[in-house]
């Protein structure tokens, strides 16, 4: 090597050491031209390429990311964090089975790599292989048996499979979990038990609310054991359920209950290991249509929206905007088509984001007659409840309106492609939370929705051809 090629090297040892600072800093542009810097000084060395994959994953450009991860690969890059890194992005853009080779890669190289191992379980969990997840997330338990992240994960696949019994224990550890983002209730009261005697329980609110609408059904199950319950819910579900179950006292999150109105506290979604055992207990606890929409609120949008008796009014959602899962879980409503026409068919948009100005441009495009009320479907809750009580049948993916619909005891057909764990408890295909609710299952999260659809289709005009 000449004397340039040393300066070259030696410079680039030096521009390595930047990029690693640049990172440490969190000056992720500089890292870049910095990363940029090194490949045009070695194009052969993995490091600057391995950063490069590893900024772009940052920034969610995950096809980036993987073609910089693959030519750190070709270039001498095999640790096991770049596998379970390029794995990782692959199964961002649900590519999940190439995705599980990265996590096995990284395994050979480090097999008591946690964070491989979960990752590995979680892309077996969306392509529902149930035993090959829950093999991986018995590994990881072994492996830390204190990982908060690997109990609470094995805790949800045991509630899925209705395993109640140990799953419970396990999905409490969320609280321990990073990853878990509701925040708990600081109190030093203690928290309730049957076996504790204590009288006055505060439940308070957690997670989004389509859980808090089926947690909230044990509600009445708690009251019966106690003297009194304080529920702290969204304050768009608090007006529902205060006329529903009338003997507990519901209040927003956001109220500082006095210290003296209750001796006991509880986390809304912990009132299922108190009560659910096995599969039979959710028909036991769970009474049918648990909630009541407002009357006169149901008579109102008749009218707004012209119904008559010998309509068939379908509810239509398609879209979930949860982080992370929403995509999985969506469908685009062209793709419903099929579903929008009938002779006394009217569809009535029950989708929350999705404005009359969108549902006009899409029936002028189409040929449909897509109804969009008034309803802040968002934030009004009690009108999207008037909303589905109209409705013949509510036809959607898996959103809190379902929940809603459920909970209500509307006649619900569920587009189900997720892992989200009270799906999986079922009697046939009819929910055991929801006994009007039948759950069209689609194979995994990335086949074509063109089944579940279909099927759809064939339930409805059953339905229509049943109510005459």
């Amino acid at each position: 090597m000449d004397g340039h090629g040393g300066d070259d090297m030696s410079k680039l040892a030096k521009v390595i050491k930047q990029i690693e600072a640049a990172f440490r800093a969190g000056k992720y542009g500089e890292a870049m031209d910095l990363c940029n810097l090194a490949i045009s000084l070695n194009p052969k060395d993995p490091i600057a390429y391995r950063a490069k994959g590893r900024l772009f994953q940052m920034q969610h450009k995950f096809e980036e990311a993987i073609r910089y991860y693959d030519a750190a690969e070709k270039r001498g890059a095999k640790d096991a964090d770049d596998f379970v890194n390029r794995g990782v992005c692959k199964a961002d853009l649900r590519r999940y089975d190439e995705a599980i080779v990265d996590f096995t890669k990284a395994l050979a190289k480090k097999p008591d790599y946690l964070h491989a191992i979960i990752q590995r379980g979680a892309s077996h969990w969306e392509m529902r292989r149930w035993d090959q997840a829950e093999a991986n997330f018995r590994l990881a338990n072994q492996i830390a048996p204190n990982d908060a992240n690997a109990n609470w994960i094995l805790g949800l696949l045991a509630l899925q499979r209705n395993d109640f019994k140990p799953g419970w224990p396990m999905y409490n550890k969320r609280w321990e979990s990073p990853r878990f983002k509701s925040r708990p209730l600081h109190t030093d009261k203690p928290e309730w038990t049957r076996e504790s005697g204590l009288r006055s329980v505060l439940v308070w609110s957690e997670q989004g609310l389509g859980d808090q609408v089926i947690y909230g059904s044990l509600l009445p199950a708690l009251r019966n054991c106690v003297d009194s319950v304080t529920a702290l819910l969204d304050p768009r579900l608090v007006s529902i359920f205060s006329r529903s179950m009338p003997g507990i006292q519901f209040e927003s999150h956001n109220t500082k209950v006095a210290a003296d109105k209750h001796d006991s506290h509880l986390p809304l979604a912990s009132i299922g290991g108190h009560f659910i055992q096995d599969l039979n207990d959710i028909f036991k606890y769970v009474g049918e249509g648990f909630l009541k929409a407002d009357p006169e609120r149901v008579e109102a949008l008749r009218a707004e929206l012209g119904l008559t008796p010998g309509d068939f009014v379908v509810g239509l959602s398609w879209v979930s905007t949860a982080p992370k899962i929403g995509v999985h879980k969506s469908i685009e409503l062209k793709e419903l088509l099929p579903i929008m026409r009938g002779a006394n068919r009217k569809v009535v948009n029950i989708q929350y984001g999705y404005k009359k100005s969108d549902a006009e441009l899409f029936n002028a495009e189409h040929g449909t007659e897509l109804i969009t009320s008034s309803v802040d479907l968002w934030s009004d809750i009690e009108g999207v409840a008037a909303l589905l009580s109209l409705c013949d049948v509510f036809v959607a993916i898996s959103s809190t309106t379902v929940h809603l619909a459920g909970a209500l005891g509307r006649r619900v057909l569920l587009m189900d492609s997720n892992k989200l764990w009270y799906w999986g408890n079922k009697f046939g295909d009819q929910s055991a939370w929801y006994p009007n609710t039948t759950i069209i299952q689609r194979d995994n999260v990335v086949t074509p929705w063109t089944n579940v659809i279909d099927t759809v289709g064939k339930k409805l005009e059953l339905i229509e051809n049943e109510r005459g």
